[in-house]
């Protein structure tokens, strides 16, 4: 790989020192002027000038001859252990609440996008202020407002995890999907933090999905995945 790639950085070395002597170049030749008009302190700073050029040079040449090394220097050796470390997630609440918001963002994402392809106009509704904006409560108990010709809404919560687990609606959100019933739909996007989501959807989730109580309701992710359409 290095020696792949040693023109490219060869390249960048070199033009970093180009500009370097460019510079040195404009203000030798401004130093030459002032000395040819008598300016005593012009001849030491040209002097100096011209001491880093040549220190420029050897410099380039060095560069590129420790560049070039390089690969010669990568040779196998044994391994030796340091320390075991142990990854966990952070405790701090507000890590936590950016990881939550990140993975919130990306479940919106994949299901505005599916909606959108399936031929519906999609409005976010999750905020007080949007919710208004559309003529709805400040707290609809949903997401998205989709509306899919010739004019069928559907009122979307959507959920994500970054894996796979339960998930929980708030109160007025159940609320919300035991008035709409079959209007109100649950997209739960398992698996935000890997390269592929995975959507589930599940159009009236009160009349289909058994759950428990705990502040809201908790769902669980077989719940899900058995009442979720293909």
């Amino acid at each position: 790989m290095l020696l792949e790639s040693l023109p490219t950085r060869e390249d960048f070395i070199t033009r970093g020192y180009a500009y370097q002597d460019a510079e040195l170049a404009t203000a030798r030749a401004r130093l030459a002027e002032k000395v040819r008009d008598g300016n005593p302190r012009a001849m030491s700073e040209l002097t100096r000038i011209k001491e880093r050029q040549r220190a420029l040079s050897a410099r380039r040449e060095e560069a590129l001859a420790t560049l070039r090394r390089e690969p010669e220097l990568i040779a196998p050796g044994e391994v030796e252990f340091m320390t075991h470390a142990l990854v966990v997630p952070s405790s701090d609440p507000e890590d936590r609440k950016r990881h939550d918001g990140r993975i919130e963002a990306i479940a919106v994402k994949v299901a505005w996008v599916y909606e959108e392809a399936n031929g519906a106009v999609v409005k976010d509704v999750s905020t007080p202020e949007l919710a208004r904006a559309v003529g709805l409560t400040e707290h609809p108990g949903f997401d998205l407002l989709s509306t899919h010709p010739p004019g069928l809404e559907r009122a979307i919560e959507v959920k994500g995890r970054a894996g796979i687990g339960d998930i929980e609606l708030t109160e007025n959100e159940w609320a919300m999907a035991c008035n709409l019933r079959e209007r109100y739909w649950l997209y739960v996007v398992y698996e935000c933090a890997s390269p592929r989501p995975r959507l589930l959807r599940v159009q009236d989730p009160f009349g289909k999905l058994i759950v428990r109580a705990r502040g809201g309701v908790v769902i669980d992710e077989r719940e899900i995945f058995d009442a979720s359409e293909v």
